[in-house]
């Protein structure tokens, strides 16, 4: 019988791996940004904790972000109307410590590696960037705080443009800050962010278009930014933050996401993924 190209099936048998974030005594959450992404996610960051306290986990939440909340984040952000005028890091850590018993931290001024890795010492106290930041400045001190963390310190970014978003996950800036085991197919580590995706450190080409310098409210007030873009990144980055605290341990390091149409793909843990952000070669198969 002849089976036409339409009718077979494509199977993909490249290994993959497992990254496990190692031996834990105590796990640290850092929230940076509050704002369209961030806000949304701190709920899901907040039950994860409250999750993992169940489950006997020592777990900490920290929120940065040094904006007040605003008229034009209502609706967009998870904000209301009596708290204009309030620190967005300040109002969220009120209410999910409210909601859930919690004792997460409020910081107001922007972020700098100190914050993380002042006095860090600890190799068994393992650290969670959530970069949640749509400028590169901040992702410039991001990425120097996984530096110092040697290994320790892992960051998840998050970052949309009008309709589609990017998230990374790793913890490596050299390649030889990673293990591998082939035979249980298990490595200790994922390229950084910056890493995998140089163009997150360098500035914006300049914009010509009439909304260049708008914030995200504004742009989805005049309908140029999908207002489910936000709540669609936060939802896979509350995944991935899942994965990291609860069962420590990433099953991919990247997921791309669209809304027009509706798509997403992740890249899985392969070989090829661990050496080429590190611009090494393919292995030779034997």
């Amino acid at each position: 019988m002849t089976m036409n190209q339409s009718d077979t099936i494509a199977v993909d048998f490249t290994p993959t791996y497992r990254a496990l974030v190692g031996d834990t005594e105590k796990m640290d959450l850092y929230l940076v940004g509050a704002g369209g992404t961030g806000s949304a996610l701190a709920d899901s960051l907040a039950r994860i904790l409250y999750h993992a306290r169940q489950k006997g986990k020592a777990v900490s939440l920290t929120i940065i972000d040094p904006d007040i909340v605003q008229e034009a984040n209502i609706g967009r952000q998870r904000f209301c109307q009596a708290e204009i005028g309030y620190p967005k890091a300040s109002s969220l850590t009120l209410r999910l410590n409210t909601a859930f018993g919690l004792d997460a931290r409020a910081v107001t001024d922007p972020f700098e590696p100190d914050m993380v890795v002042s006095g860090y010492n600890a190799p068994k106290t393992k650290k969670l960037l959530i970069g949640c930041v749509d400028d590169y400045p901040p992702r410039q001190e991001l990425a120097r705080t996984v530096e110092e963390g040697r290994g320790n310190i892992w960051w998840l970014d998050v970052g949309n443009a009008h309709h589609s978003g990017n998230i990374y996950m790793g913890n490596a800036v050299r390649s030889e800050q990673i293990t591998v085991d082939k035979a249980l197919r298990l490595c200790s580590g994922l390229p950084s962010p910056a890493v995998q995706d140089p163009v997150l450190l360098a500035p914006d080409p300049p914009a010509r278009e009439p909304s260049a310098g708008l914030s995200c409210a504004d742009l989805t007030l005049r309908e140029e930014q999908s207002l489910m873009i936000n709540t669609m990144m936060a939802a896979i980055a509350a995944n991935y933050s899942y994965q990291w605290v609860i069962r420590s341990e990433m099953t991919s390091l990247a997921t791309a996401v669209t809304l027009e149409p509706p798509a997403m793909t992740s890249r899985w843990i392969t070989d090829e993924a661990l050496r080429s952000p590190f611009g090494l070669p393919e292995e030779k198969k034997s």
